[in-house]
């Protein structure tokens, strides 16, 4: 089917419109005509991905990742990095075309952090045991494609592929995912096996390599180190299992902004109520606060937040758990890095109810952003600052730093 696109839709599909139905289409930028072809219909809709490109739009990148189409990590791939400010702000705009007048124009002021490439400093691989393949996924599907091209993930990964998948081969270990974690430079790395508990094998270009537990703690079996130090004004120790931010580029500056937005709020206690590690509360305790409090649910990261945090009080428990049981202080400073869910109902009425002075929140998905920084702004909140952060280079998602003052 021959489509003018018209515009860009959530997950970064192209928007056209032919034959009485409404046609979603991947790899298609708006102002182009594309042949696409269809693959799945349903009631007024039809999903496709474009075949050929008659007529390029100025953002379309040339020349592309070579494995961009089979593989389902990035679907931008076809956009020039210096375009992606805009793309991206486009995303956001749609994302939260149903919010409040205060969001939406918000977004549409709102600076865009880019990021160069290549940026991913963590990654989960696949590992196919009979096709004896180490990858990602490819596109909603769950048959992993070798990413030997790959253009977000670092040289030193890229290196560490082919040996990698030779020793799991050789270790004939079943189907099972690989964490995958190096420093800033991509010079040190680690990894932990998730799948059936073997001993590891050892493996040149990693500097441990150790079986996970469903949480994320070391199981016997491993080798060599169980972690990386992230070279921040505070450094910081992460652990293979935990989760933590995967942008090269952008986790300094957004360490920084972090502190930036704590010393324009005043300082005072600050209760990081999703803390991880500590990334964030680290930040904070850096530009001045008072006090520092990193709620976590997970106990290797709550460990590594000890580690990190001398002196700070962590408390490895959820965030709904935690503001039942306690009054946040008069002066805190919430910093809300939620799931990919968002803030469950529960929390964002404890949040109105102990009304802490200021909130900073960064959020990986626009849609739940916008649901929960309205529930807020309706529950006594205004609205100080929004940024859009580039933090998965390559794709449609778009991270939302937010700041917001009680009323």
């Amino acid at each position: 089917m021959r489509l003018d696109i018209e515009s860009l839709a959530g997950g970064g599909k192209g928007v056209a419109r032919a034959g009485g139905k409404v046609w979603f289409v991947a790899g298609a930028l708006p102002g182009e005509l594309v042949d696409a072809e269809p693959s799945r219909r349903r009631a007024g809709v039809v999903e496709a991905r474009a075949t050929r490109i008659l007529h390029a739009a100025p953002w379309r990148d040339a020349s592309p990742c070579p494995v961009a189409d089979a593989c389902g990590g990035c679907d931008l791939a076809h956009v020039r990095r210096e375009a992606a400010p805009e793309v991206l702000r486009l995303l956001a705009e749609g994302a939260l075309r149903h919010a409040s007048a205060a969001l939406s124009e918000a977004v549409r002021r709102a600076p865009v952090v880019a990021s160069p490439m290549p940026w991913r400093m963590r990654a989960r691989l696949h590992w196919d045991s009979r096709r004896a393949v180490l990858g990602f996924f490819g596109p909603r599907s769950h048959r992993t494609v070798a990413i030997d091209e790959c253009r977000v993930v670092s040289p030193l990964l890229l290196g560490a592929l082919q040996p990698l998948a030779s020793a799991l081969a050789a270790s004939r270990l079943g189907d099972g995912d690989l964490d995958w974690l190096e420093d800033l430079a991509g010079t040190h790395a680690v990894a932990g096996w998730r799948g059936a508990p073997a001993s590891m094998p050892e493996v040149e270009g990693l500097a441990g390599l150790h079986p996970l537990d469903e949480e994320g703690g070391v199981l016997a079996g491993g080798w060599g180190e169980t972690g990386v130090t992230i070279e921040l004004p505070v450094p910081l120790w992460v652990p293979t299992g935990a989760f933590f931010q995967g942008n090269r580029h952008l986790v300094p500056l957004l360490f920084g902004r972090v502190g930036e937005l704590v010393r324009e709020l005043g300082g005072g206690s600050v209760v990081d109520l999703y803390g991880g590690v500590g990334f964030l509360a680290a930040a904070a305790r850096h530009a001045g606060a008072d006090s520092v409090t990193v709620v976590e649910p997970n106990g290797v990261a709550a460990q590594a937040a000890i580690r990190n945090l001398p002196g700070a009080v962590v408390e490895n428990r959820t965030a709904e758990a935690f503001l039942g049981a306690a009054r946040l202080p008069s002066d805190a400073t919430a910093i809300l890095d939620a799931p990919r869910s968002g803030l469950s109902r529960p929390m964002a009425d404890a949040l109105c109810g102990q009304a802490p002075r200021a909130i900073i929140m960064l959020a990986c998905d626009l849609a739940r952003f916008g649901r929960d920084a309205g529930r807020l702004l309706d529950g006594g909140y205004t609205l100080r600052s929004l940024e859009l952060w580039d933090l998965f280079a390559g794709s449609h998602h778009v991270e939302v730093l937010a700041s917001l003052a009680r009323v």
